[in-house]
């Protein structure tokens, strides 16, 4: 016998339970083998039966039209209507000789993918409306033709070689309109103009050519240009305000995020009498003074006719792409008669078109009484601009204590549980979205409001119970949840935005009451809110109850020893955290004015700034005393974008301003401990009033 086979029979001998079961355990293997061969054989034929049955039938006449509109707006919805319409003008009835699958990715980047592959896959010809949804469709698209409208630049956007020879799989209809224009009737209604504010989405590339084309106009009329960007609803009105307290005008590009929120920019140009001008022709009905611009359901008509020459056989390479056929003046006499301005030497400036569209009315409003005064281009005043850095303040302060709320949420969870909970940018738009909807169904605000607060703390147990009962890592547990409610919030809201223009709030119901402005009442209602909240957190917290909550989160195996049920204290926290988020969205959705489906973006960096700033500010307070100090770091952080936004940073370094700003403070504790300046340690963190 050789050392090998010594060797082995030793092994055998001395571990005979050991041999046999590694031959249970190849057999195991073996069959475990066959068995994921055999179910992937049958997912394969599942796949292609599916595919199969999926695919565009060619069997039959029945042309198979595909739409995908980026998200829901005004404006693309009227763009769809009239494509639609125009088809059946045409003889191409939906059900009838064509079938017409309509997709909408409510504004959700990451569904466009998914949605255009399905399209294409589905579809004899797709129709991408604004631009993401459009260049989704081209760059997937190899044989399916892709017609686009309401892109404002086709040839940027590498849609299409040239608007006169697209060149390759896609053509369609621009809605840009002459820049150029908007600068001529604006100074014709105000002559003296010398200072124009733009904003716009600095991730929307629509909105970034229109700009640039923008700054070029005003500059060639000797009138100042000053942009500043923005990444999210939640950016509008301190970016709104510090813009009008500098300017004379604000000028909006056709903008999905700035529309979404339009009726909180409308109701700052009344309060600060600078008038808005631009964007389309739908958003002068909220409040905007004029604009220049396209009759988007013509576009969709206009665009459907394109479809048509392809259906008909025309290689879509051939067919060049468009700009709009029907431009007009559209005005708003009620806004010009607030704001003191005269709009009659622009009112007949229309561009007809020479087909059968539809024909619009160029004013937004039916009152035909007009006053005549002279151009608020004389505003510019010490005294205007002292009173107009006060009002950016003090809306800074009555912004950073709604958001406060949140970020006391966010405390109950990062430094009480010590668990880092994601949730909190579904939550917020939840209860956002709860409230909206509860008032526009005629509930009381105040009614509504809570119910946004309950709305969250159900969220939260949902959260609380996937982390503690099914055992999911917190982490995990904040990203299914973010997930779902993105569904949840739009299901609630029936579309990405829902305005609360004319609804009874409890904004306007404390201002009609005490008769305050909307900044003073939005300032009360902060206060009254986060007080409430405060006492309520540490009377809780002093509890029984409390005291478990807090002793589960400093040392969850001593709370165990001492009888306490640590996943109901986790449960109670998440619940807790959760409803003062949604708590914080529902308050801001009615001082915005909307609901909005991306109004939590960002939420977890303004509830962790606002934390640290506070603990770099004081230390080792009493609970109460923290609490109210997070308020400070809200309030403080909102004051630090405004003073970015003050700095008139490029709007494409904003957020990276933002941050350095940031850095600087937080960078504070680091000086204080070189310089030998130590806080006071007669109190510990988390202790006792």
């Amino acid at each position: 016998m050789t050392d090998v086979e010594l060797s082995s029979s030793n092994i055998e001998k001395s571990f005979p339970i050991s041999t046999s079961r590694l031959g249970v355990r190849k057999a195991e293997v073996s069959s475990m083998k066959r068995n994921m061969t055999a179910i992937m054989a049958l997912m394969l034929a599942v796949l292609t039966l599916f595919g199969c049955s999926s695919s565009k039938s060619t069997s039959d006449d029945v042309v198979h039209i595909g739409i995908l509109q980026y998200v829901e707006h005004q404006s693309l919805t009227a763009a769809r209507k009239g494509f639609v319409d125009e088809l059946k003008k045409e003889g191409y009835v939906d059900g009838d000789n064509i079938v017409i699958d309509y997709e909408n990715a409510q504004g959700d980047q990451s569904n466009l993918q998914t949605i255009s592959t399905n399209l294409i896959a589905n579809n004899d010809l797709v129709l991408g409306i604004a631009t993401p949804a459009a260049q989704t469709l081209a760059n997937l698209s190899t044989d399916v033709p892709v017609l686009f409208t309401a892109v404002t630049d086709p040839v940027s956007a590498k849609l299409v070689d040239s608007m006169e020879n697209p060149g390759g799989i896609a053509t369609g209809t621009s809605d840009m309109s002459p820049i150029s224009k908007q600068v001529e009737l604006l100074q014709k209604v105000m002559p003296n103009v010398k200072k124009v504010g733009i904003m716009y989405t600095t991730n929307e590339r629509n909105s970034e050519v229109q700009v640039e084309e923008a700054k070029e106009a005003f500059a060639k009329a000797g009138i100042e240009v000053i942009t500043k960007g923005i990444s999210s609803t939640n950016d509008v009105q301190d970016t709104a305000k510090s813009l009008m307290s500098q300017t004379e005008v604000l000028f909006i590009p056709t903008d999905n995020m700035i529309v979404s929120a339009i009726s909180l920019i409308t109701e700052l140009s009344k309060e600060t009498k600078i008038p808005v001008v631009g964007g389309s022709a739908d958003v002068v009905e909220q409040g905007v003074l004029f604009t220049y611009g396209a009759n988007y359901e013509a576009l969709g008509r206009q665009t459907a006719k394109l479809a048509i020459r392809i259906l008909e056989g025309e290689n879509v390479s051939d067919v060049a792409a468009e700009y709009p056929e029907t431009l007009n003046v559209v005005t708003n006499d009620e806004m010009a008669e607030t704001l003191g301005i005269d709009l009659s030497s622009i009112e007949n400036d229309t561009t007809e078109s020479s087909s059968d569209t539809t024909e619009t009315s160029t004013s937004a409003s039916s009152s035909t009484t007009k006053t005549s005064s002279s151009s608020t281009s004389t505003q510019t005043s010490d005294s205007s601009s002292t009173n107009g850095w006060l009002d950016i303040v003090l809306s800074a302060i009555s912004q950073g204590l709604l958001w406060s709320i949140m970020a006391i949420g966010v405390f109950i969870t990062f430094r009480i549980l010590d668990i880092a909970d994601l949730s909190a940018e579904g939550s917020f738009p939840l209860g956002a979205a709860s409230t909206a909807i509860m008032i526009v169904n005629g509930i009381n605000p105040l009614i509504a409001t809570i119910g946004g607060f309950v709305a969250g703390m159900i969220a939260g147990a949902v959260s609380g119970f996937m982390h503690t009962k099914m055992k999911i890592p917190a982490l995990l547990t904040g990203i299914i949840t973010l997930t779902a409610l993105y569904s949840i919030n739009l299901l609630v809201l029936g579309s990405a935005n829902v305005s609360l223009a004319g609804q009874e709030t409890l904004v306007t119901l404390m201002t009609s009451a005490l008769n305050l402005s909307k900044l003073y009442a939005v300032i009360l209602i902060g206060v009254i809110s986060v007080t409430l909240v405060i006492i309520l957190l540490v009377v809780l917290l002093n509890t029984q109850v409390g005291l478990a909550l807090r002793a589960t989160g400093d040392n969850i195996a001593m709370g165990e020893a001492n009888g306490i049920k640590v996943d109901r204290m986790k449960i109670l926290g998440y619940m807790i955290s959760n409803g003062l988020i949604a708590l914080a969205g529902s308050l801001l959705a009615q001082n915005n004015g909307y609901a909005d489906m991306n109004m939590g973006t960002g939420t977890i960096v303004n509830g962790l700034a606002s934390i640290i700033l506070a603990e770099v500010i004081v230390k080792y307070l009493p609970l109460g005393k923290r609490l109210w100090s997070i308020v400070l770091g809200s309030i403080l952080y909102r004051l630090v974008l405004v003073i970015i936004l003050a700095m008139n940073v490029d709007a494409q370094m904003l957020k990276l301003a933002s941050a350095i700003l940031l850095a600087v403070i937080l960078y504070v504790p680091e000086i204080r401990n070189k310089l030998h300046i130590k806080p006071s340690k007669t109190l510990t963190p988390g202790g006792e009033d």
